[in-house]
């Protein structure tokens, strides 16, 4: 059985489908890069899967159990974690407090959650900034401090929303190898992201979507020389 199950999801915005009849699967310790052009609906999955949204048809399984219904916090405590493309850090806060206030879901002492708030922090390497102001870091230490709290939730899966946009190559190389450390701890990974290097680099597979619909899945060579993804993100004749 796989880890995610999204059955025929569906989601409309009046008298717009933002996500339309999409179906895919994530195995259990798999890293699932999901792209497609701007507006191609990959947010919205994001949304949709983690409970800030409701869809208007189809189902989301983990481990076979729908979380369909869900509040965001139900959603998480049940092994889901996100980050979100803009990041949201608590900006008066310090850094480690902003990861403690995650690992509060599965510790309720704060001794414990601290403790396992730091852990993870170092695991980001964000250590040695653990007690600066969320406000003061940079962007790269924003989007690691925003995977942090992801991961200071203790999920079996979680959803990055691009999180090396904006970020410079020798930064983005960097980040791959922090999301493929991700999966080496046991933790499965979807992502969406528009750099293309990184996708190619740290996925195992590849859902494309284009108006809402899914249009290829398979592995990153192959996804790269599909016609119909080619014409989706440059036009039918590149195709």
């Amino acid at each position: 059985m796989p880890l995610l199950e999204v059955e025929r999801l569906t989601r409309h915005f009046g008298g717009l489908r933002a996500v339309g009849d999409l179906s895919f699967t994530v195995r259990e310790g798999e890293i699932l890069a999901l792209i497609g052009p701007n507006g191609a609906g990959k947010t919205t999955v994001f949304n949709l899967v983690t409970g800030f949204v409701r869809p208007s048809a189809g189902d989301v399984r983990l481990d076979g159990a729908s979380v369909i219904g869900l509040r965001p916090h139900a959603v998480a405590r049940r092994g889901i974690a996100r980050t979100f493309q803009i990041v949201k850090p608590f900006p008066g806060l310090t850094v480690r407090e902003n990861a403690t206030l995650a690992a509060f879901l599965r510790h309720h002492a704060r001794r414990d959650a601290e403790a396992a708030a730091v852990a993870v922090l170092e695991r980001v390497g964000l250590g040695a900034r653990a007690d600066r102001l969320a406000s003061s870091l940079t962007l790269v230490d924003q989007k690691r401090l925003e995977l942090a709290k992801a991961l200071a939730t203790e999920p079996r899966l979680v959803l990055l929303d691009e999180p090396m946009g904006g970020l410079n190559p020798s930064e983005v190389d960097v980040a791959a190898e922090l999301v493929k450390s991700i999966r080496q701890r046991g933790v499965t990974v979807v992502l969406v992201e528009h750099v293309m290097k990184a996708v190619m680099r740290v996925s195992d597979r590849v859902v494309v979507l284009h108006h809402g619909e899914k249009i290829a899945d398979g592995a990153p060579s192959e996804v790269v020389k599909d016609p119909a993804v080619i014409a989706a993100y440059f036009g039918k004749r590149a195709a």
